[in-house]
């Protein structure tokens, strides 16, 4: 195996991913719809989070923005190109016949694996999971946004297309909400 040529950067995000690693699992799977996911597992999704963050990583600053919100940052530009994948892979399905959508994924680190196959199988995030997809709409998407994008509320406001006050009181109340469900707080931001 060859020598890792970036082992502080590899040290760096070892040490800062795996506590939002199961958030991180909890937005791909609230993000990737159901019928979309026999072409894109969450699980691959947050594994190619993890290596396009390890790509990206000197872009990271933590006086402009915690590691949290960056790696959603980075997060949704990876959901939108695998996104944009599926649908190339499902128009040319449709010309040429069935076919899967298979990522390289073979570079991502062997602990980055196994954290994402446990945070898989961990009951409370799953809980988590169904309880979120349970909400209407607006309540699932100020959920993601808010608590686990760590977006402001100014930019969740605008993303939903309300007021900023409305989507100030929907959080209050969302917080209220999960704390009530019992469930890991550290997978939402700010509850």
């Amino acid at each position: 195996m060859a020598a890792d040529p970036h082992p502080q950067t590899r040290a760096e995000l070892a040490r800062l991913y795996p506590p939002v690693a199961p958030a991180l699992h909890a937005w791909a799977c609230l993000r990737i719809r159901p019928d979309a996911r026999r072409q894109l597992s969450p699980e691959d999704l947050t594994q190619e989070v993890w290596l396009r963050a390890f790509q990206v990583f000197a872009s990271f600053d933590a006086a402009k923005c915690s590691f949290r919100a960056w790696l959603f940052m980075v997060a949704k530009h990876v959901l939108l190109e695998a996104q944009r994948r599926v649908r190339k892979s499902q128009r040319e399905a449709a010309v040429m016949g069935n076919s899967t959508l298979l990522s390289a994924l073979h570079d991502v680190p062997l602990e980055v694996t196994s954290i994402t196959r446990r945070i898989a199988k961990d009951e409370q995030v799953q809980r988590f999971i169904t309880l979120i997809d349970g909400l209407d709409e607006v309540d699932r998407m100020t959920v993601i946004h808010c608590g686990i994008e760590e977006l402001s509320l100014a930019d969740a406001a605008a993303r939903l297309g309300e007021s900023y006050a409305a989507t100030a009181k929907r959080w209050q109340r969302l917080r209220e909400q999960m704390r009530s469900w019992r469930v890991p707080l550290d997978l939402v931001a700010g509850a």
